[in-house]
Order: C-alpha cells, then structure tokens, then sequence
C-alpha cells in the first residue's frame, strides 16, 4: 500500500505479525535527524514513534551530537516487508546508523552499504569506528521511558559490557544482544496507549544483561544430529483480523 489508512492511530499485533492503522509519516529532515533511502517508502510510523524522534533528534541537538540518520521505521500500513526485516510492522519500530550525519540529500537516497562498528572479520568491534559518539547515541536513545528495547549486534553490547564503568551499567540493560545490528541498532517502543490491538514483548529481564545470556551468544551451536528428521516448514503467519480492515480502508 502506497498511503496509509485515515482515521485514528491504531498499532495492531505483533512487532513480527501485525499493522498499523493511521500512520504518520516522518519528515525527510528535521533537527537533530535525517531520513534515508525515502524511495522505500518506509518512513512511516504510529504518532508515538515520530514524537520520540522527534524528542531524539531535540536531544541530540542539546548534547550537540551530530544528526542521526534514520533508516527503515515501517510502510504506510505496515505489514512484513518484501525484504530487509521480520519485525518493522506495527509502527513502532526504528532504525538509525551509528555513523552519524550530515549527509547530502542525493547521498541518503543512494546509500546502500552502511559501516560497520565490526572489524573486517566480524570478531571484534572496531575502536575506530565505534566510541564516545556512537555510546551517546545508544544512550540517548535508550533514556526514553518509552523504549522497550535496543537491539544491537553481540558483540557490541559485550564491548559496552567490558568497557563501561559499573556507574553506567543502568542503561545498557534495554540493549539487547542481537545478530546483525552492527551498522545500526533498532528501537523499539512499547505499545502505544489506545491501540488494545497491539501485543507487547516480555519485559526485559532486571539487571545489565552482562550475565550468561549473553555470553550464550559466543558459543557455538551443538552439533547436529545426523539421524534427527528434518525439522516442519514454518506455518505461514496469519495478520491480525483487523488488518484486513486496514488493507481495504481508504
């Protein structure tokens, strides 16, 4: 769908399974932030999602970072994606780069191979790369009383684990340990008021993260079992009935 539905602002399912009714789109630039690849047309989100950038981008501009570039956030009605993510559907997903802006605006559209924060093997971050800027960013953002998590590449929030002092552990517990996610990380806010449609995720667990969940992430897969039968095809999901009623509405 190229235009989002009229009426009121409803996030509908799961991050994974669901969309969005009354979206809002993001401005292509404003203080604090600009917005990529705009040819995708998912620069769209629930009003909550584009008050908090905005809000992000006021306190960038306040700790005189640099802007942040905002990538994929959702489609006009939200949805799976032809391509690029599973999650992204309900209108209250984010993904902003750790390099941070100026860029052209002819340069934003053409983007198309990010940084990474990873050094060339992908084993280790790379201090070059990621330091006191890209840790601001992490930390403005998650600040929010409205982020319910921040996913991050593994090795990432490991580094963050090693490198911070124990005073600043109260923040990195919203950032959680994901694969990929190492030339972005991805916001993600809790469901908005007036959308009793829309699922929250579990609550993240109380502490820093720093623990042996995370450490599960370095360690290699058992091995498989030769003689184990094939696992079933996945099911196809099913969108929430009342996306039907988005699709269709003008």
């Amino acid at each position: 769908m190229a235009t989002p539905s009229r009426g009121t602002a409803q996030a509908i399912g799961g991050y994974a399974n669901g969309c969005i009714a009354g979206a809002v789109a993001l401005d292509a630039e404003g203080p604090g932030f600009q917005v990529l690849r705009r040819w995708r047309n998912r620069y769209w989100g629930h009003p909550q999602l584009i008050d908090y950038l905005d809000r992000l981008g006021a306190a960038f501009v306040a700790r005189k970072l640099k802007p942040m570039l905002i990538g994929d956030m959702g489609q006009p009605r939200g949805g799976p994606m032809a391509y690029g993510h599973a999650s992204h559907q309900i209108g209250i997903d984010v993904d902003i780069l750790f390099t941070p802006g100026p860029m052209a605006a002819s340069a934003r559209e053409a983007l198309s191979d990010p940084p990474s924060m990873l050094t060339a093997n992908k084993q280790d971050v790379d201090p070059k790369r990621f330091g006191a800027t890209q840790i601001a960013m992490l930390k403005t953002a998650a600040a929010d009383p409205l982020v319910a998590r921040i996913f991050v590449n593994y090795r990432i929030k490991k580094y963050l684990c090693l490198t911070l002092p124990p005073a600043e552990h109260g923040w990195i517990g919203r950032l959680r340990p994901w694969l990929g996610h190492d030339e972005h990380f991805h916001v993600r806010l809790k469901c908005p008021p007036g959308s009793p449609l829309c699922k929250d995720q579990e609550p993240i667990p109380v502490g820093d993260g720093c623990d042996d969940s995370l450490e599960e992430w370095f360690r290699p897969p058992p091995p498989r079992d030769p003689n184990a039968p094939p696992p079933p095809p996945p099911k196809p999901k099913i969108l929430p009935p009342a996306c039907a009623a988005v699709l269709t509405a003008p």
